[in-house]
């Protein structure tokens, strides 16, 4: 009995791991096989079981047997996952390294955005790099605010 539910566990284990493809939609898509790129235009719509993705265009690199590898998005960027939104006017995200880059361009500003009952977090700036799995951030030309009940709190949940 001890050893099927060893067995029943190990399973479930493998069966977390296993990442579910992204799915991508948009008004028109181009896509060249031999180069592995898809270009989507046209309200572009990601959804990925790390996040979901609205842009005016996109660019998809795929690897292999059409294995996402890379997104670069422009226009109108927003993102979400369970926990925070994001914008920007553009953004690439390199599945592999589970790594998003967001950009604020011709001197606009990339936001990262968590609403609470206490108040806002926002992380602005002009570059926000941020590693989905392990939570680490690095912004340029950063612009932070957190509620009042405590900065390194707030700056611990946020980033």
């Amino acid at each position: 009995m001890a050893a099927d539910k060893k067995a029943e566990k190990k399973a479930e284990k493998k069966a977390a791991k296993v990442k579910r493809p992204a799915r991508i939609t948009s008004q028109r898509t181009y896509y060249d096989r031999k180069e592995g790129v898809a270009v989507f235009t046209g309200k572009v719509y990601v959804d990925d079981e790390q996040y979901q993705m609205h842009a005016d265009k996109a660019y998809v690199f795929t690897v292999g047997t059409n294995e996402l590898h890379r997104i670069v998005a422009i226009g109108n960027v927003a993102l979400t996952n369970e926990a925070r939104r994001a914008y920007a006017d553009k953004v690439s995200y390199y599945r592999a390294d589970g790594m998003v880059v967001l950009y604020g361009l011709d001197g606009k500003i990339a936001e990262v955005r968590e609403e609470l009952k206490s108040g806002d977090r926002v992380v602005k700036g002009e570059k926000i790099k941020f590693w989905i799995d392990t939570e680490q951030v690095e912004v340029i030309k950063s612009d932070i605010t957190a509620p009042s009940t405590g900065m390194q709190d707030g700056l611990k949940k946020i980033l």
